[in-house]
């Protein structure tokens, strides 16, 4: 027999992490909710809890807590789905909201591995275009 709590409710969270950062996939992340932490995985989660406002935090553990971010929910009315999204630096913290989340600092890792990406170019290339340019 089941038994259900009329009284109670639950949360979707759904995380997830950018493909360049890619070594999140080994960390499965948490979540403090009012204060007592869960273990999340990424994707969706289904959380059961009781019908009120809960303060919700999302973190990712690795050798620090990183990719925190926190949002407060009403789970009264209606069960609201959490979007988080990792960051893809490990220094920054994450994107938490009801809509889809852009995943933060993606801009920034586009531009240093634009920029590292043309420096190796560059080494492998350097002693053909320089004796190019000798030869002229």
């Amino acid at each position: 027999m089941i038994v259900t709590n009329p009284q109670g409710g639950h949360l979707r969270i759904l995380t997830k992490y950018h493909w360049m950062a890619f070594m999140l996939a080994l960390f499965a992340p948490k979540a403090v909710i009012n204060g007592h932490t869960i273990a999340l995985k990424w994707g969706e989660n289904v959380i059961p809890i009781l019908l009120s406002t809960h303060q919700v935090e999302i973190f990712v553990p690795y050798l620090w807590k990183f990719g925190s971010a926190t949002i407060a929910v009403d789970n009264t009315q209606y069960a609201p789905t959490i979007h988080y999204s990792a960051p893809v630096w490990a220094f920054g913290g994450g994107a938490i909201g009801f809509e889809p989340q852009k995943h933060p600092g993606l801009t920034a890792a586009y531009i240093l591995y634009g920029v590292l990406a043309a420096v190796i170019v560059l080494c492998c290339c350097g002693s053909f275009l320089l004796s190019l340019a000798d030869n002229s």
